[in-house]
């Protein structure tokens, strides 16, 4: 080949290169687009998951509360640690729930880092680190959450009457409603609390619901006291500094440091009404099941009912005459 053959094919090759320098150029850009495409639906689907499990994290845990509940009041034994006891139950069912990601490739936890109290009494808070990852895309999101104790779907028992009469006589549940037969009166009768006869046949609510009466002194703001007769017939509880918040209740303690609440504990009609004079335990939860020291007092007879037949009547303190507005 002479010097014009090879000129004239390095001159075609420099014609070509350019061609294959933008081919491999647009392989590349065409690369990296769904490199970014894939990061983006990666990215998307990161966030509708992230979203998925926190959402699903508040349902699981009114399950965990509500089954912890369940369970000591079925059995009548208290929790020895209940918060770290919901925090382990919480997290075996987060790790349940997380595992079905993993079949669309993807890496998600949700580690729940503790289960307490919440500045409402009425909720318990959790906090939790919830991770997802997939590819090379991960997310990390620190929650923290109220769980209702008054949602609906999920009713809640109060557990405390459960432990606190659990050797003292049968109790029943009627409706939402518990009968405690002789039980509460024996309860009291075992601590030396002198007229512990008007509790035989007491009643008090089963689930914890939160009174709508507020401020409380609404209770008694008229003469016919249908606003506290309505609170009794559902079954309210109110925010109390005394009273024991749900976690301490299912480790069975009447009273304990943390902002709780409160309900009322009904002594059975009578067909009977008895002197102004007459007095027993105070009728409201705290008062009857604080069983630390002399935290058990007498309150006066209040009649805020009668039916044609009996009588309905509380048992109040001052304090807490003063409190739903009963004080005369």
């Amino acid at each position: 080949m002479d010097n014009k053959g090879y000129v004239m094919n390095i001159f075609s090759f420099l014609l070509v290169l350019p061609v294959f320098i933008l081919l491999i150029g647009m392989i590349d850009v065409m690369g990296q687009e769904n490199e970014i495409q894939q990061s983006t639906l990666n990215s998307h689907e990161i966030q509708v998951v992230s979203q998925d499990v926190e959402a699903n994290s508040i349902t699981i845990g009114r399950e965990v509360l509500r089954d912890a509940s369940l369970n000591v009041v079925n059995s009548g034994y208290p929790l020895s640690n209940s918060r770290e006891k919901i925090k382990d139950e919480f997290q075996q069912k987060m790790d349940l729930f997380c595992s079905r990601y993993s079949a669309n490739g993807m890496d998600v936890t949700c580690e729940i880092l503790g289960v307490n109290n919440s500045e409402d009494p009425f909720n318990v808070e959790f906090k939790s680190i919830i991770t997802v990852e997939k590819g090379t895309t991960k997310q990390k999101l620190n929650i923290s959450h109220n769980i209702s104790l008054t949602n609906g779907s999920y009713p809640l028992c109060d557990p405390l009457p459960f432990i606190k009469c659990k050797n003292n006589g049968h109790m029943a549940i009627e409706g939402e409603r518990i009968c405690y037969g002789s039980s509460l009166a024996q309860y009291l009768n075992s601590r030396g609390i002198r007229n512990f006869e008007a509790y035989e046949n007491a009643t008090s609510p089963l689930f914890i619901k939160k009174c709508p009466y507020d401020p409380y002194n609404l209770h008694g703001n008229r003469n016919d006291k249908v606003n506290l007769k309505n609170c009794i017939d559902n079954g309210f509880y109110h925010v109390s500094n005394d009273g024991a918040c749900f976690l301490c209740r299912l480790e069975g303690k009447g009273v304990c440091p943390h902002y709780g609440m409160e309900t009322f504990i009904i002594p059975p009609p009578s067909p009977n009404i008895s002197n102004n004079s007459s007095t027993a335990p105070s009728s409201v939860d705290h008062v009857i099941f604080n069983d630390t020291g002399d935290g058990t007092y007498s309150g006066q007879e209040l009649l805020y009912f009668f039916d044609g037949k009996s009588y309905f009547k509380l048992y109040l303190d001052n304090a807490h005459e003063s409190k739903y507005g009963l004080l005369v």
